[in-house]
This record gives structure tokens, sequence and C-alpha cells, in this order.
């Protein structure tokens, strides 16, 4: 998808930096969902604020942003925390 976007030009792309509130703590957590964003295509986890409140993220092509946080929060953040709470991290 990501290619397709880059090579028709005609296409409008709607790029972004999102801020996606955080539920998760630790720094192992915010480094596993960095990870996780980046490596999902068209997107790339930029920053994390200094209070660890929200992680910033570069969307290539976003419709909805409020339904990106959602997607982020309900999908990868929330995997993360069933893992830390089956493994009593």
């Amino acid at each position: 998808r990501v290619a397709r976007w880059v090579l028709t030009p005609r296409l409008t792309m709607r790029p972004a930096v999102v801020a996606v509130p955080l539920t998760i703590t630790t720094d192992a957590q915010i480094t596993l969902l960095g990870n996780m964003i980046t490596l999902t295509p068209g997107t790339l986890t930029l920053d994390v604020a200094g209070d660890q409140s929200c992680i910033y993220v570069h969307v290539f092509n976003v419709d909805d942003i409020e339904a990106f946080r959602e997607e982020i929060k309900q999908g990868f953040e929330r995997r993360i925390l069933e893992v830390w709470a089956a493994w009593n991290w």
C-alpha cells in the first residue's frame, strides 16, 4: 500500500503527526509499542512526551485521526497490557 501511495502521484495523501495518549506506563511497554507502530507500514514512531503521557506518530496517510488513535489504543496498547498482566511483570 505504501509503495502505491509513493508511485501514484495523483493520489491525495493526508500525512499527519498524531499524539496518541498512553495508558501503558513502563519504559519497556512504551518501547514495545513504539516498535510495533514503526513496524506497521505507513507509520513511524517519532517521540514520547517527557512525562510519558503520549507517543507521537507520523502517519503517511490518515483519514480519521481519532479512529487512528483508537486503533493504536484498542489494538497494540490493549495487547501489551494483556501480555503484561498474563506474565505478572
